[in-house]
């Protein structure tokens, strides 16, 4: 069974219920709904159709090859709010939304849109998430706020830690200097910036060490963690206070990891490093830098057969509780042999 642990929607029935302080206009050519709160400028990009309607979503990971999606939140939407109690009702209607949008669905899970404003709320959106059925959280790596070593985030680590839920950490909109806004180098650079950052403060800021059960994940393969954990692990011994009995290694094997890589040596690089079982494949479905070529052509990789079942699914199954459904695989699988 292939599993998609990295997409994203924002259902249209989201944008009926928009909390107060939220409002929906036409951007771009096509009048796509765009979002905008408290009279900022909306986002700059429209919600094209495949973000929106689940079958045009499905359609576009069953022609990826992918069987079970896990859903998260666009997350440039969430971080729309920049006042914490309304974000966190806007995560409260995704949530709710996602919910009902996937009830009793086989083929597709969610995991909860999280305000990264407030780590007390965070908290407590995860836990009512969970119990609406959400498999873990979405939080931003890149807070109005600051980083992610805030304190008031121990409260959501600990919860989550409690709820033995992952959390999915993920870059969003920031505001870059203009050399970064040249050939698109806001998202080609800064998106792995923010997810390096993110993970760098949680180790530097003792997170791993304080919640050794909590479970990670870092989008876009980590962003240059893991080619840059020496320097990570060096730069705490140095200046951090680390007493360098937990190596830079060991903490980069912490966090899992999807396979949004783009290039074959890169991800079997990823693999090695931090083993197949925290290895989990991803598309981005539905944006335009998508990368199914894991669930299209897996070996390439030249990993064996439980290597390849494990990052293809498995792990994904055992991280976000996900009931192996293998009727679901054997048809997919027929149907990608037999088109």
């Amino acid at each position: 069974m292939h599993v998609d642990i990295h997409s994203h929607m924002l259902p249209d029935a989201a944008f009926e219920q928009l909390p107060d302080g939220m409002s929906t206009e036409p951007l771009g050519p096509a009048g796509l709904p765009s979002l905008i709160a408290d009279g900022l400028r909306p986002l700059s990009r429209p919600t094209q159709p495949a973000l929106r309607k689940l079958d045009v979503h499905r359609e576009r990971q069953a022609a990826g090859g992918v069987d079970v999606s896990v859903v998260g939140p666009w997350v440039d939407a969430v971080m729309l709010p920049l006042d914490a109690r309304l974000q966190t009702n806007w995560c409260m209607v995704i949530n709710n939304v996602f919910a009902a949008t996937f009830q009793g669905r086989r083929d597709t899970q969610f995991i909860a849109a999280l305000p990264d404003l407030d780590g007390a709320a965070a908290a407590d959106e995860l836990e009512r998430a969970v119990d609406l059925g959400a498999v873990g959280g979405m939080l931003t790596t890149s807070s109005e706020l600051g980083t992610l070593a805030r304190r008031d985030m121990d409260l959501l680590w600990s919860r989550a830690e409690h709820l033995e839920v992952p959390l999915v950490l993920h870059p969003g909109t920031v505001e870059m200097p203009s050399r970064l806004r040249q050939f698109r180098a806001n998202i080609l650079v800064g998106n792995p910036f923010e997810t390096t950052l993110a993970a760098a403060a949680l180790i530097a800021s003792g997170v791993p060490d304080r919640h050794p059960d909590l479970r990670v994940v870092l989008v876009h393969g980590g962003g240059f963690l893991p080619y840059q954990y020496g320097r990570v692990g060096r730069g705490n011994q140095v200046w951090n206070g680390f007493d360098g009995s937990r190596s830079g290694l060991e903490y980069a094997q912490w966090f899992y990891y999807d396979t949004i890589l783009f290039a074959d040596p890169a991800l079997r690089y990823l693999i090695d490093l931090v083993g197949p079982e925290h290895v989990l494949a991803g598309s981005d479905c539905p944006f335009e830098m998508s990368d199914y070529r894991i669930f299209l052509e897996p070996a390439d990789l030249g990993l064996n057969e439980s290597e390849t079942a494990s990052i293809l699914g498995g792990n994904a199954c055992e991280l976000f509780g996900i009931e192996a459904d293998t009727r679901i695989g054997d048809e997919s699988a027929s149907e990608r042999t037999h088109p």
